[in-house]
């Protein structure tokens, strides 16, 4: 839904450009409060350097809380796909407060001890992190992500946004007891952050063997649930498997058997584990790359629900009754099976490219319900039969004996059929 008021359309790469200039000369400014006095002399130089220990782990805290920030901020800007008046003012506002941390950082540096400084220093941390969350919610309320951003994710940033300005002011209370305590604080939460960090990312990254066996159905249907990254899925299972393969990332799935039919869901556990903890300025959409095959020898319906990124469906050699797409944005390479009877083929995109691939020998009717995508079809195998080119059928497809019907819904996409 588009916000009402305000409904002026930015660049997005100028904001972008402007964000990186500012964090980037605010990580610069950081380092001019530490200077040795021109009068030292070579004999002083080692306790001169001692002296200057508060300032060093403060510019070290402080150049963590800026480069975490700025991470967390491109991350953000990377799932926002348009913007709009209001966003470009929750954007300045933020960088007000990243311009501000090298002053209060210098603060700090001068009196390191002083509870007004210590409270200055992590109200701009926190405030940092609260105007990131406002950008975060006025460009999920208004419609400006990625639509094929998984809900759980969005969410998800918010809550750990909330949770990084909650316990960075929590430390500030540990001023009363000692203020020794803050930096200790401080440098455990960013121990924290980076240890859990490492944790999420050997989850996501490790690779999981799938294998469901046939149990001696006579039918199958799979559904997967994919997020970001690659898909491939090719028709070279060995016989007595519905699906095998190797993914990236753990894999959710779910078995059940009704008579002679197979029903197996496989998903992507984004957000789940050590995910859930990871600290809101490291997060990061996870990818997923996955290589699956289907059994070649019976009767199989497949559902897929993709967010982004790319499909590789070599279908050739199964014996696909029904499939079914549903997929934001990215790219789609599908070639239909060659012999498998009667193929239904539902294809919902947002945006991206789709080809689709029809085997020699093999009738096709398609249906086409097209936003502002483009389409190309092979009019010498698929003539239209109905104006406005929305549908197209192969001549003999009343009675061919293998043949695809298929139905497009298209949004930003462009379709190629061959």
């Amino acid at each position: 839904m588009p916000n009402k008021a305000s409904e002026t359309i930015v660049e997005l790469g100028r904001m972008n450009a402007l964000s990186d200039g500012v964090y980037a000369i605010a990580l610069t400014l950081l380092a001019f409060d530490i200077r040795i006095p021109d009068n030292t002399l070579a004999g002083e130089l080692s306790t001169t350097l001692v002296a200057l220990a508060p300032k060093l782990l403060i510019y070290l805290i402080s150049f963590i809380a800026i480069g975490g920030a700025w991470g967390s901020h491109q991350r953000m800007l990377s799932q926002i796909k348009r913007g709009d008046g209001l966003l470009v003012w929750f954007n300045l506002l933020s960088l007000l407060f990243v311009t501000l941390l090298p002053a209060s950082a210098a603060l700090l540096g001068r009196f390191p001890s002083e509870y007004i400084a210590i409270v200055l220093f992590a109200a701009d941390v926190i405030l940092i992190q609260l105007t990131a969350l406002w950008l975060w919610r006025h460009a999920s309320k208004y419609g400006l992500l990625n639509a094929s951003l998984d809900p759980r994710v969005v969410r998800s940033i918010g809550r750990r946004l909330i949770l990084s300005a909650v316990c960075f002011g929590l430390s500030v209370v540990l001023v009363v007891v000692n203020t020794n305590l803050v930096y200790v604080g401080w440098i455990s939460l960013f121990v924290f952050i980076f240890t859990t960090d490492w944790l999420s990312w050997q989850q996501v990254t490790k690779t999981t063997q799938v294998a469901i066996p046939l149990d001696g159905a006579a039918r199958g249907r799979v559904e997967v649930l994919h997020g970001a990254g690659l898909l491939n899925i090719l028709s070279n299972a060995t016989d007595d498997a519905l699906v095998e393969g190797t993914c990236r990332g753990e894999v959710e799935s779910h078995v059940t058997h009704e008579n002679h039919l197979l029903k197996t869901r496989l998903m992507s556990r984004s957000g789940q584990g050590f995910m859930s903890w990871r600290y809101p300025w490291a997060w990061e959409v996870p990818v997923f790359d996955w290589n699956l095959s289907l059994n070649p020898r019976i009767p199989l319906a497949l559902h897929i629900e993709k967010g982004r990124g790319e499909l590789d469906l070599d279908f050739t050699k199964t014996h696909l009754t029904d499939f079914r797409l549903e997929m934001g944005d990215g790219s789609v390479s599908l070639r239909l099976p060659d012999n498998a009877g009667e193929t239904a083929v539902h294809i919902q995109a947002g945006i991206g490219s789709i080809a689709i691939q029809v085997p020699s020998g093999v009738a096709a009717r398609i249906q086409v319900f097209k936003g502002q995508g483009n389409l190309e079809v092979d009019l010498a195998r698929f003539p239209i039969v109905e104006a406005g080119g929305t549908e197209y059928c192969s001549s003999d497809y009343e009675t061919a004996t293998n043949r695809a019907k298929i139905h497009l819904e298209l949004g930003l996409s462009s379709v190629k059929v061959t």
